[in-house]
């Protein structure tokens, strides 16, 4: 890899339904661009990795740990570790925004076969909110 790119360069992949990721690393910080596309829930989840947000595009309903807004472009949001964390979008428009992690998410690197405990817990979450099981 170039020190000098685009994101041109890097391959874009649907996370989970709607939610679309490409992401850049150096050895010890991760940076991706996330695009939010139909109407995206992503219920409570954390991960060890530091997460700091900015909101380029479109508009959100975020909380993090206790805090909850609506946020915008130029929005930040700092995640602390293992912090619980939730997003809704709210409107059509597309939502774009971009990451940091710190320690880098091994799991967001193209071609890890590894687990993704983030991910598992999303679709438990997501699951359980479609069979009417979600707590309220």
């Amino acid at each position: 890899m170039r020190q000098i790119t685009t994101w041109d360069e890097f391959p874009t992949v649907e996370y989970v339904p709607g939610v679309f990721r490409q992401a850049v690393s150096g050895e010890k910080a991760m940076l991706t661009r996330i695009v939010y596309r139909g109407g995206v829930v992503v219920p409570d989840h954390s991960h060890p990795a530091e997460q700091i947000m900015l909101v380029e595009q479109g508009r959100l309903w975020a909380r993090v740990g206790d805090e909850e807004a609506e946020v915008g472009p130029g929005s930040l949001l700092i995640v602390p570790s293992d912090c619980t964390h939730a997003f809704r979008q709210l409107s059509d428009e597309d939502v774009v925004f971009y990451e940091c992690f710190a320690p880098i998410r091994l799991e967001y690197l193209v071609g890890f076969k590894g687990p993704d405990p983030s991910l598992a817990m999303m679709k438990q979450a997501l699951a359980a909110e479609q069979s009417g099981t979600a707590p309220r």
